[in-house]
């Protein structure tokens, strides 16, 4: 890891963290205060609210990244999020996620949230996932907004910002690997998306993939969008295909 890089990306944006358990909140909240201009720390939902609310009557905007575990007391990761997605739908949220917490992931999903973090957290995961986000979040400000609708045809769009695949202004059913897939084609647009592209950006959001298993996922995806949505490239990979 080029901390360097990673400062570059980290240096003008605040954070709110949400951990109960104390020890790796301190331990986070160490490493998280070298690289952000701002970060505030909360253990549960409830108070990081009261810190949000603080934080956006003052400023007049909302933390650029949120932290969050699942199982808290006083107030959930998945109730603060739901909070936070009324709020603010663009907003960056990262959430930790124990083994035990399945329950929760599909409630999470739907809400739009793919950046997942298992625990125990590894120092380079963690790291790893926030140059994404950062880099992603830096992109967005130096550029035009772009369309938050992509038209694949046949009445069929995928929504960016809300990782919602519709027909017929319908929601179609994506399991969390679909919709990591349908993120990556669709930031990715007419350009191939390797083998390597998809299974680092699987890595990154703590999800481990190897080339057998996107073989199949494509496959399955492929049948809950228009016929040559998504086209294999021979040799090199996939690429989704917006209408014209």
């Amino acid at each position: 890891m080029d901390y360097k890089t990673l400062f570059s990306q980290t240096k003008e944006l605040t954070l709110l963290l949400v951990e109960d358990y104390e020890p790796l909140r301190n331990d986070m909240a160490e490493m998280l205060e070298d690289l952000f201009k701002m970060v505030v720390v909360a253990s549960n939902g409830v108070e990081a609210l009261g810190f949000y609310k603080e934080y956006q009557s003052e400023y007049g905007k909302t933390f650029d990244i949120v932290i969050s575990d699942i199982v808290m007391p006083v107030m959930n990761g998945v109730d603060f999020c739901e909070i936070l997605r009324k709020e603010n739908e663009n907003q960056q949220i990262i959430i930790l996620s124990a083994h035990t917490d399945t329950e929760y992931l599909l409630r999470l999903i739907n809400l739009g949230i793919a950046q997942f973090i298992n625990k125990p957290v590894q120092h380079e995961r963690l790291l790893d996932t926030l140059i994404y986000v950062c880099s992603k979040i830096n992109k967005e400000e130096e550029v035009l907004p772009q369309s938050t609708i992509f038209d694949m045809g046949e009445k069929t769009v995928w929504h960016r910002e809300k990782h919602v695949l519709q027909r017929d202004n319908l929601p179609v059913t994506l399991t969390k690997h679909e919709i990591l897939l349908m993120q990556l084609l669709v930031e990715k647009e007419e350009q191939v998306c390797t083998n390597d592209d998809i299974i680092q950006h699987f890595y990154i959001q703590g999800v481990e993939l190897d080339e057998k298993n996107i073989r199949n996922l494509v496959f399955k995806l492929r049948k809950k969008l228009p016929e040559k949505a998504v086209s294999s490239i021979y040799g090199m990979g996939y690429k989704l295909t917006q209408k014209q």
